[in-house]
Parts: C-alpha cells; structure tokens; sequence
C-alpha cells in the first residue's frame, strides 16, 4: 500500500460496482449504451469518483452524464466499435476516501478560503472487463438512421440568375463524414459553409447536417439525384433524393449576336468611343471613386431592401460566402431582421478587407 495520497487496489467484492452494456453482439459501428454503477458502504467517506473506460482505437467512447443518488454514483458513456471480431473494453475505476470530520470541515468552512484539496486516500480499483462480439457490415456511407433532402427553390431561373439548393441529412447513428455531397459539373456553384449539429445521446449520435448552395449557369442543367447506402443495424437501404432539371431562361434584354449582330460603326463613331476611353483613363480616380460609392449604395440597398429572413440569407450565400457567419446563424433563427441587417452593413468593410 502507499502512503496517504497513493493508491491502494482492492478487489471489486469489496464495494458494489455493476457494469452494464445495452448489446455485448453490436454490428460494426453500432451505438451501445454503457452504464456503471458504483455503491460504497461507507458513502459519507467518499470525497470523489472518477470511472471511464480505457483508451482504445478499436472503440470510440463519449461522456454522457453522472448522477449521484445517496451515495451511488452512475456514470453513462455511448460506445461505438470500430473494430469488427472481439473487443475487450477495460476500465479505470478510483475513489478518493477521507475522514468523515475532514470532509464536514470543508463543507462547512473555517472562515478561510480553501484552496487544498482535501487529503483522503485514492483507490483504484478492479473493475471487471467487457467483451464484445462485434458483428460484420458490408461498407455503407451511412450507420444508422437516416433521411436526406434535397430541395430547389424554383425549377426555371434567367441566365446567371442565383438558383438555390438546401440539402439536408438528419437521423441518429454513428457521426457520417459528409463534406460536400452536391457536384454539378458545368456550373457555377457557391457554397455556404455548412451547419453541423452533433449530439451524443444514449440512442447513438443525432445528427441535423444542412448545406447550402447557389447555382449560377446561363444553360440548361440537371442537378442529380444524391445516392447514399445506409445500414440502420436491421437491413441495408438506399438513400435518394429527387433529381431535378433546371431551365434557363435567356433575358429579353439579353443581345442575340448569332441572330442580331452589332451594327457596323462610322469610324467616327469609333474615334468618339476612342476619346470617351481616353477622357475616363485621365479622370480614373475620381471615376473610381464615384463608381466604388454608387457600388457601395447598391450593395447597403439590396440589404436593406430584403423583404424577409431568407431573402436576406439567400443575398448573404451568394455575395459574401465566408462572411457573417454570426449573422446566417441569427437569419436561421429569425432574429430581429432590422438589427442583423445593421450588423451587416456595419460589417461590409471588413468583409471586403479579408479577401485581399
């Protein structure tokens, strides 16, 4: 045995300590719910306990929650196996003890600031190890269950006219690593950085990822259906979206120059355009200028002109998609529009400024 601040191993039939998995056969990838509680016999001595199971590449393990009921401690993990065959899951287990008078003191003070922690003897003990027989699956994009949407916001659209596209992949499994799953070759397309929310629970991860695009083509196009195979640890599925075919319409202000070609011009026509050249050259500065502050009006007018919360996202997506992050967020749960358009008209500057 140590000394008073070592650690002392005793045998787990000593106290009361019971591990429990929710499956000890997952399949691969599969959450499984880890509970330990742990009970002393003499749970006014107890100053702390830490449990958690040991590192290892082949299970991937995250906190849920601790609970102290009179003097029983439960601790909750959410265990993935990333390893298919055996897997034997170890555990620390300690328990800081001290005198019952010495821990009344710190509870109740002395009148002075404690900053020592309090001295007690740290136990570890044995805690008793888990297998799991992990069950074999066929390569898949997705563990779990899942649904994916993709939606348009119109299926006509004028040439260069900003088409937008949501995708979104919702359900609880095992975390996907889905980056960018919209590709259209021929196009243009802006992306807004995506939105990820990940929460563990004891069902296994929830998951709400949202991407966001804008489509710029002055042709015809068709956006195709997104294919993911999913395994939701009963059966394999397939996921699909609805593939959608996008006309582009040639604006009536737009010239034709196959069938409408641009008339021939005196040649003192051309010296006129060549003088015009000249004259704005020599006035550039101050043409600049006037050119940059009308610029900058029409860009605080399309802010301000925008009727709704998705107007104005739509509008923030395709200008400035590494910008205002804070402010989409704000639009996505329809804050005060006036006031996060004065955040991002106060921002414009320093947008432009951290492209260069």
């Amino acid at each position: 045995m140590r000394s008073v601040l070592g650690s002392i191993l005793l045998v787990i039939v000593l106290f009361g300590a019971d591990v429990q998995v929710s499956t000890t056969t997952p399949f691969y990838k599969e959450p499984v719910l880890l509970t330990f509680t742990y009970s002393d016999p003499e749970p006014q001595k107890i100053v702390w306990v830490k449990f958690s199971p040991v590192k290892d590449p082949a299970i991937e393990s995250h906190f849920l929650k601790k609970t102290v009921n009179r003097g029983s401690y439960t601790f909750s993990y959410l265990l993935f196996p990333l390893k298919e065959g055996e897997i034997t899951m170890h555990y620390t287990l300690k328990v800081k003890k001290s005198a019952v008078e010495v821990i009344q003191q710190d509870i109740l003070g002395t009148g002075y600031e404690q900053t020592n922690p309090i001295e007690g003897k740290v136990y570890t003990i044995d805690v008793a190890p888990t297998i799991l027989h992990v069950k074999h699956v066929k390569p898949v994009d997705l563990y779990g269950d899942f649904h994916i949407t993709l939606d348009v916001d119109k299926k006509k659209v004028e040439s260069f006219e900003p088409l937008y596209v949501t995708v979104r992949l919702r359900g609880v499994g095992y975390v996907p690593q889905l980056e960018d799953p919209l590709q259209i070759p021929g196009v243009k397309i802006l992306k807004d950085k995506p939105q990820k929310s990940v929460q563990f629970t004891p069902k296994g991860a929830e998951v709400d990822y949202i991407f966001r695009y804008a489509i710029i083509s002055d042709h015809n196009f068709t956006i195709p259906a997104l294919r993911f195979k999913e395994f939701d640890f009963a059966r394999y599925k397939d996921l699909t979206t609805h593939a959608y075919t996008i006309t582009v319409i040639r604006p009536k202000n737009l010239v034709d120059k196959q069938d409408n070609p641009p008339k021939i011009e005196p040649i003192f026509e051309k010296f006129q355009a060549v003088l015009l050249y000249v004259a704005i050259f020599f006035a550039g500065v101050l043409s600049g200028i006037i050119l940059y502050l009308l610029w900058r009006r029409k860009e605080i007018e399309d802010i301000l002109l925008a009727r709704n919360h998705n107007e104005l996202l739509a509008l923030l997506v395709v200008r400035y998609p590494n910008c205002f992050a804070k402010e989409k967020e704000a639009l996505e749960r329809e804050e005060n529009l006036q006031k996060i358009k004065k955040e991002i008209i106060k921002g414009l500057k320093q947008c432009k400024s951290s492209k260069h």
